[in-house]
């Protein structure tokens, strides 16, 4: 995975999360945390982008690994809103896993 295969990665997610979202009432508090958890990975997403490094190191495709791997966990779950609870777990450790991803590009020091 390279700088642009995550960059997708983490629109996916974010696009899953914009479905499940709406299946959501607006007060629920559910949808409040994917609301919350939504505009942080948007935030990372748009940093990483502009980032400029070099996604050839080993310490970068061990994260990006770690993001695929989350990220395989979440389209398990994301679909089924009687699963939300273990969603949202995922989605924190996908949002883990991006800043693991964001500190080998030297954006979180």
């Amino acid at each position: 995975m390279n700088k642009l295969d995550a960059l997708r990665t983490i629109g996916d997610v974010i696009t899953e999360m914009d479905v499940a979202r709406g299946s959501l009432m607006p007060d629920d508090p559910n949808r409040r945390q994917l609301d919350d958890l939504r505009a942080l990975l948007d935030d990372r997403q748009r940093r990483l982008s502009q980032a400029v490094f070099d996604d050839n190191t080993q310490q970068f495709k061990d994260a990006a690994d770690r993001l695929q791997s989350v990220n395989t966990d979440i389209r398990a779950t994301i679909q089924d809103v009687n699963r939300i609870a273990d969603t949202i777990s995922s989605i924190n450790k996908f949002l883990s896993a991006v800043t693991s991803l964001m500190t080998t590009a030297g954006l979180f020091l």
